[in-house]
């Protein structure tokens, strides 16, 4: 990166305090952007102060409604572009259809590959998501790419909650790399459960599995809560384990529906998770890792 008077911030609709948190860090200025939306449903965006030859950084988050937010970062990106923008770099916390990396099923779109596509296409010279599911969408597209990790700063946080004798579980197979890493950090004993999901159905079954957990507060990790399905068969278990406080925490809370109420039915004492995606659980913030990748 140059000198903040080179650089730029921009804060998509769905990252606008993540962003204004980022340019504070940063020490770099925000330029103002009027959104609005016709009334035919199409959207409209005008920079309000000029770009011309300084380097970009866009902050736009992809949760639900994910295609109109991806649509208004493609807007964004290409703006920039054709503004004079001497650099831009998309910060995408949240990248929506990374967890449709590969044909799963003969005939499907391999939609995550597709949206990196069209970032290239619009003009990104680098993406940097945090906690993507899967990096390998990136895979062949010639972008810049760098994927950060928020486990640390979950595992930081937790460390300041005085768990007794903690145990970390990991909900399924797909965050044991995460599970154990913040395991480490916690200095505590690490477990993780297997699951099956059924291709067409998309039903979840949890492998029963005994743990040892009686009297150990738990804390179950995971990079994504959507519905909630694996998490609540995590809790559940553990639950009737006789463990003692279980705490859940995700990177990106995208939290549909009533997965949050279902959670915590299920024995949950607390959900937390980062501002990747604004939630009432979004109690950590990505600021500062995000502006020490970009200041690197």
């Amino acid at each position: 990166m140059e000198t903040p008077d080179d650089t730029v911030l921009i804060a998509g609709s769905a990252s606008q305090l993540l962003a204004v948190r980022i340019a504070r860090v940063l020490g770099i200025g925000l330029v103002p952007v009027s959104f609005k939306l016709f009334p035919d449903g199409e959207l409209y965006i005008r920079f309000l102060s000029p770009i011309n030859g300084r380097n970009v950084i866009i902050v736009q988050s992809t949760p639900p409604p994910q295609n109109t937010n991806l649509l208004e970062l493609f807007f964004l990106i290409n703006t920039a572009v054709e503004q004079g923008a001497e650099k831009v770099i998309a910060v995408v916390p949240y990248f929506a259809y990374a967890r449709q990396d590969k044909e799963f099923l003969p005939g499907e779109a391999v939609s995550g590959r597709y949206v990196c596509r069209m970032l290239k296409h619009c003009g990104a010279d680098m993406v940097v998501t945090v906690n993507i599911h899967n990096r390998r969408i990136f895979e062949g597209t010639g972008m810049q790419f760098m994927d950060l990790n928020a486990m640390p700063l979950i595992a930081e946080h937790f460390k300041k909650a005085s768990l007794r004798n903690p145990m970390v579980l990991a909900p399924d197979e797909g965050a044991v790399e995460e599970g154990t890493l913040v395991s480490k950090i916690l200095g505590c004993p690490f477990a993780f459960l297997k699951k099956e999901r059924d291709k067409y159905t998309g039903e979840i079954v949890t492998e029963e599995k005994r743990i040892e957990v009686k009297g150990r507060d738990v804390l179950i990790i995971d990079d994504i809560i959507s519905t909630g399905g694996t998490m609540i068969n995590a809790v559940s278990m553990v639950a009737r384990q006789s463990a003692g406080d279980i705490y859940v925490a995700c990177v990106h809370p995208l939290l549909m529906g009533e997965a949050r109420l279902k959670i915590l039915s299920a024995g949950a004492k607390e959900i937390i998770g980062t501002d990747s995606v604004p939630s009432d659980v979004s109690f950590i913030s990505l600021a500062s890792l995000i502006a020490g990748a970009l200041k690197s």
